[in-house]
């Protein structure tokens, strides 16, 4: 099966650079150093990818996918200027037989706008470098919260997302 991911994210800018996400699904990267230029939660950045081949939905239309995202250019002097990547959703789009990207019965060919991905509610886990290993644990199941990439030793987040296909709701 064939998709189009989709990440809703922004940075803390420090220095003289943006920051810069490395992106796999699995074990495999599908972007380098993707520069995210948003710098704020109310105007964040959608950062999207093709990724084919992939698992196919079960047969409740049901796909779950472990995302890793690493911030590939950490800079830190001190709590106030430390570069990080936050980011507050996830998404994708399915493609059809026709070889199109569809949500339900509609083409969708602007990959930047937020409300043509079926979105999750929740990742069902959030691991990586300086996250607590308890720290998404307890916090329900209808929030996206905003989860942070700090710098480190490159382990990144890995968010494990679970979306039923063509039966969520578009982003509001």
């Amino acid at each position: 099966m064939d998709y189009r991911f989709a990440i809703r994210c922004w940075q803390d800018k420090a220095g003289s650079e943006n920051a810069k996400a490395n992106v796999f699904v699995g074990s495999t990267q599908v972007l380098t150093e993707v520069e995210i230029t948003a710098t704020s939660a109310d105007s964040p950045q959608v950062i999207a990818w093709e990724s084919t081949g992939l698992t196919d939905p079960k047969n409740d239309n049901s796909v779950t996918f472990a995302v890793k995202v690493v911030l590939a250019n950490e800079y830190y002097v001190d709590a106030d200027t430390d570069r990080n990547i936050w980011i507050n959703g996830f998404g994708l789009i399915t493609k059809a037989a026709d070889g199109a990207y569809k949500q339900g019965d509609t083409t969708i060919t602007d990959f930047t706008d937020w409300t043509n991905y079926e979105t999750s509610t929740v990742p069902t886990a959030v691991t990586g470098d300086q996250i607590a290993s308890d720290w998404w644990s307890g916090r329900g199941d209808t929030t996206f919260f905003n989860i942070p990439v700090w710098g480190g030793d490159d382990t990144g987040v890995t968010m494990t997302v679970p979306i039923a296909i063509n039966t969520c709701k578009p982003a509001e």
